[in-house]
């Protein structure tokens, strides 16, 4: 039995125990669309474990089909595909095209022994990579990203697991436990950690501006999320400023 079978049985096992997702459809080995309940309203997600060597030309088409189709994409590389030496990132156009797509990580399937997890691997412009604890796959949910190179142009849907996102830590050491800070729920909200740069403060500013703005999102609450969203990104910004 491969590892991406035993990676898959254990995705859909695990995915059918979910409350918020209401239904799985399997188009291939390692390929699924996962329709997930949202507080007002649903989103598919189709979901790709690759096993194989990673392709610029198979992500940029999934990406464009999908979007085009009104659905959110998630591709899950087998970690050996991401390092070899758990330290460094095999670097290579597809993996930087998925680095873009998530935020300057992805997420990656891992088997020890009979156990599967899916954890985020956040990789540095050096190429180092630390990696976080398992996803919790209830978490699972579209998102957008923008991209500006000679594979994509314009925003595309993806998705990910938005609590696990910036829960990382390097192999070698353990993180040391954070002060509260009273700005936490709005760096939450915007799904950054208190260490994030005024950069990546604004590109997930953009990220949620794009998925509520009630412009685009038909939702009921749409309107009111995007106010939270606005109270966030400014009481941040304007906090930074005294800094």
């Amino acid at each position: 039995m491969s590892s991406l079978h035993v990676a898959f049985e254990d995705l859909q096992t695990r995915l059918r125990q979910v409350q918020n997702v209401q239904s799985i459809r399997v188009l291939d080995e390692g390929a699924l669309i996962v329709t997930v309940a949202q507080p007002s309203f649903h989103e598919e997600i189709a979901i790709y474990l690759l096993a194989g060597e990673l392709s610029v030309g198979f992500i940029k088409k999934m990406l464009n089909a999908n979007t085009q189709r009104d659905m959110h994409t998630l591709f899950i590389p087998a970690l050996d595909r991401i390092t070899d030496d758990g330290e460094t990132a095999l670097m290579s156009d597809a993996l930087r095209l998925l680095v873009h797509a998530y935020g300057g990580k992805v997420y990656a399937y891992r088997i020890d022994g009979t156990k599967v997890a899916i954890i985020p691997v956040f990789i540095s412009k050096s190429g180092r990579i630390s990696t976080g604890e398992p996803v919790n796959l209830a978490e699972l949910s579209g998102d957008y990203a923008t991209f500006n190179n000679k594979y994509l142009l314009g925003v595309r849907k993806v998705a990910g697991f938005a609590a696990q996102q910036y829960a990382h830590q390097t192999h070698q050491q353990q993180p040391e436990p954070r002060a509260y800070n009273p700005l936490q729920p709005f760096y939450d909200l915007l799904g950054v950690p208190v260490s994030a740069s005024t950069s990546d403060i604004k590109r997930a500013y953009r990220k949620k501006a794009l998925r509520y703005h009630p412009d685009s999102n038909p939702a009921p609450d749409a309107h009111a999320k995007m106010q939270q969203i606005n109270e966030a990104y400014e009481r941040i910004m304007e906090r930074l400023k005294t800094y």
